[in-house]
């Protein structure tokens, strides 16, 4: 049974190779047919000759006289007839990244003719795939072209072609299976995407290099890094071996910033394992892939291998985010110092990726987005110092790894929260769910345990939150039902009103109740799409006087750069405060979700705000974050059929009325 692993390159040379059958064909003559240079083919040839040899397929190279294919019939009908299949069963999803793929790898002689007849699909369709693609190469610089007569192709740096083929390319073009792990940090599901997208060879001698530099400087890169640097170096070598090289510096602020004894050693393995010489623009390249990695070391290991010049940098950053954020929380974390270590560990990496838009992957980033989904709102206000630092925005992966330092770092306070137990079925019965709660949530202390009939004693107690078997009993906004048997879903209130207790602060917040109001509350009831529905609002806000004319256009670079959407449904688009004359919120929920830079959204709060401000930040998001965090109150927000509805419940939920 064939099961077909070449596309694009590798199929156009087997169909040629069938047409030639028996034939012998030179790789000059492929070349020609083909538009790409004799040592693209050769480099293709291996893929090509590697499939031909699992699948039994007889096909010799004959010094002299060229490739020469001998396959019988049935072979040649069992490879078409895949082929044909294969078209089927494609996603517009995965059409648009083999699209992307064969653009992006440098081919020049695609038609839409050529790309409908592979895909079994309308030329208009391709054409239509074509603009939306235009739209997401349009953030790299790449600027796709189409000539009459000649094809599609696209223009555009070697650096930021490699970042895009990263981004772009996320389905497997081949169906090679590979079912064994190459190294413990990465999964079989990742190996096989590289390997069919980039070339086996290529992605082997990448990991050979890593644990190369492992051996010799005696450190082990974090898992994310690990992935990261098997990815972008297997590009790497895909790319330079078929003669795309960089020809110019990566920036013109470059400064070297890894050992150099790192960047030679990683050299010579490539001109060893890969027979690759790499020019210096190259090798710069190689310097910023391995400082935006980051490995798991002691102190002397940090010494050897981390960026230059940016310890004392990364301290100073590191104090002021921390300050910044204990401010907004109404928390002391400068004090903590594992979140403190953890936090200076991840930092001179996540700047140098920032800087130079290298992407790593969060593998927990829909976890953290469910478990610390109002910590993750709230970290998105970093951003400020990433753009003031880097010039550039981050990624919500980097945001989701701070999110998660912080996160563990609050469950881990050790302040405890006093909480008095309302019971239903007598004393006993109350006794015995007060120590389930603290024993399941350490920093809960259960100060008094009331009967229905004892309630009206509650205030002589000191307390920060009630826990109520009741369900109908309210007191202050403190109240958490929850059921006899203590739930999950009751464990993640409980730990939700804790999180609130402990870093609420007290704010007279009535200078900023008018943030929302009706007047700035939109239903939309029709189907929509993101760019026009953030168009429509922010003119409104300039209109208004709430915002200057760059506005718009702010807040959308910053979602083509990277979604806000933060989870649970929501999204806070906002501009940079430069932008902003007078603070706003401005509220949307939509009866059809739209897809929110892979994310599908219903509710969106389109923040105008000055995050250079700490009270405006700190009245906001000290509240924002709790209220995104819960579904239920969300649900309560999206089963709203009005704007004065809407706005009451949010400024009841954020504590503004």
């Amino acid at each position: 049974e064939i099961s077909c692993s070449l596309v694009g390159s590798e199929m156009c040379i087997r169909d040629r190779l069938i047409e030639n059958n028996r034939t012998p064909i030179t790789s000059k003559t492929l070349a020609f047919y083909m538009g790409v240079s004799e040592r693209s083919v050769k480099t293709y040839m291996k893929e090509v000759s590697d499939f031909c040899r699992e699948h039994g397929m007889i096909l010799e190279r004959k010094p002299g006289i060229g490739f020469v294919a001998d396959f019988t019939d049935d072979q040649i009908e069992k490879v078409n007839d895949f082929k044909r299949d294969q078209k089927i069963v494609m996603s517009k999803k995965q059409r648009m990244s083999y699209i992307m793929y064969i653009l992006l790898s440098g081919w020049d002689t695609y038609t839409l003719s050529l790309f409908s007849e592979e895909l079994n699909v309308s030329k208009k369709m391709i054409g239509d795939d074509i603009n939306a693609i235009s739209k997401e190469l349009k953030k790299y610089g790449i600027k796709i072209n189409r000539v009459a007569g000649h094809g599609v192709f696209i223009t555009g740096d070697e650096f930021s072609i490699r970042k895009a083929m990263r981004s772009c390319c996320s389905y497997a073009i081949g169906s090679k299976e590979i079912r064994k792990t190459y190294d413990y940090r990465m999964s079989a599901a990742e190996a096989e995407l590289w390997i069919n997208n980039f070339g086996q060879d290529n992605f082997e001698k990448a990991i050979e290099v890593i644990h190369k530099v492992e051996e010799s400087f005696g450190v082990a890169y974090t898992d994310y890094s690990f992935r990261m640097l098997a990815e972008y170096l297997s590009i790497q070598l895909f790319r330079t071996r078929m003669g795309n090289v960089i020809t110019e510096k990566l920036s013109p602020g470059y400064k070297a910033v890894s050992n150099p004894q790192l960047i030679e050693l990683v050299v010579e393995c490539f001109n060893c394992l890969g027979k690759v010489s790499l020019n210096d623009y190259e090798k710069q390249y190689i310097d910023i892939l391995f400082a935006s990695a980051a490995v798991q070391m002691n102190d002397n290991q940090f010494r050897t291998i981390t960026v230059r010049g940016y310890q004392k940098k990364n301290k100073m950053i590191c104090e002021e985010m921390l300050k910044y954020l204990s401010e907004i929380l109404n928390v002391d974390l400068t004090e903590n110092e594992l979140l403190r270590t953890s936090m200076e560990s991840f930092l001179p990496a996540s700047l140098i990726r920032t800087t130079y838009g290298i992407e790593v992957s969060n593998p927990f980033l829909g976890d953290i987005r469910e478990m610390y989904s109002g910590i993750f709102a709230t970290c998105f206000t970093l951003s400020k110092f990433y753009e003031e630092y880097c010039n550039a925005i981050p990624t919500d992966h980097e945001i989701s790894f701070i999110a998660l330092f912080l996160g563990g770092a609050l469950h881990r306070n050790v302040k405890s929260v006093k909480a008095v137990l309302i019971g239903t079925s007598g004393i006993a019965a109350a006794n015995i769910v007060a120590r389930k709660i603290e024993s399941r949530i350490d920093n809960v202390k259960i100060v008094a345990i009331l009967s229905s009939q004892k309630i009206d004693s509650i205030d002589n107690y000191e307390f920060d939150m009630i826990l109520s078997m009741l369900p109908n009993f309210e007191y202050q906004q403190k109240v958490v039902h929850i059921s006899p048997i203590v739930s999950k879903k009751d464990e993640k209130h409980i730990k939700d009103a804790c999180f609130e207790a402990l870093s609420h602060p007290t704010l007279e917040k009535a200078d900023f109740a008018d943030m929302i109001d009706v007047e700035h509350t939109m239903l939309v009831k029709e189907k929509t799409d993101r760019d026009s529905l953030l168009k429509s609002v922010c003119s409104q806000l300039y209109s208004e006087g709430y915002v200057k004319g760059g506005f718009y256009e702010d807040v959308l670079n910053r979602e083509n750069i990277e979604s806000t959407a933060i989870g649970n449904g929501v999204a806070i688009p906002h501009g940079s405060p430069g932008n902003v004359i007078k603070p706003k919120i401005f509220v949307i929920k939509l009866e059809y979700p739209v897809n929110w830079g892979g994310k599908m959204v219903s509710i969106i709060f389109l923040l105008a705000l000055n995050f250079n401000n700490i009270a405006t930040t700190k009245a906001f998001f000290s509240d924002f974050s709790r209220m995104v965090g819960s579904k239920e109150k969300l649900q309560k927000i999206n089963r709203l059929d009005n704007a004065q509805s809407i706005e009451d419940t949010l400024k009841k939920e954020l504590h503004w009325k």
